[in-house]
């Protein structure tokens, strides 16, 4: 529904540790400490270090492993933002990225340190 906010708007996800991934029916949940959340209502791409291209999603009749585990305890490094994209980097290679779209829903939230919200 929504591009994603410039990489100035996010720039407070950089260093933070990824404290928990949430499963939920339609969504993912990424959770950074405090109010800090990204909250994925579709597909979610993760590319390991060794260049493992997996794709996640909620989706019933396309669903994959789940092999994101591992991200749990590293910090956000780097993030790219494109209009439809966010990769964040973490400290061991590991890429998630995010998309949106131009579509009429929303395709997630992004909540800050002081719980101001962000759609994409």
């Amino acid at each position: 529904m929504h591009p994603f906010p410039s990489p100035a708007d996010l720039q407070f996800l950089v260093g933070k540790a990824l404290e928990n991934i949430s499963l939920r029916f339609w969504s993912f949940g990424f959770g950074f400490g405090g109010n800090v959340s990204i909250t994925v209502e579709g597909d979610v791409q993760h590319i390991g270090a060794d260049g493992t291209l997996r794709q996640h999603n909620t989706d019933e009749d396309r669903l994959s492993p789940l092999m994101i585990h591992h991200l749990i305890g590293q910090t956000v490094r780097l993030l790219d933002v494109e209009p439809y994209c966010l990769t964040l980097t973490f400290d061991q290679g590991d890429r998630l990225r995010i998309p949106s779209d131009d579509g009429p829903f929303e395709c997630g939230q992004i909540y800050d340190e002081a719980g101001r919200l962000k759609v994409f």
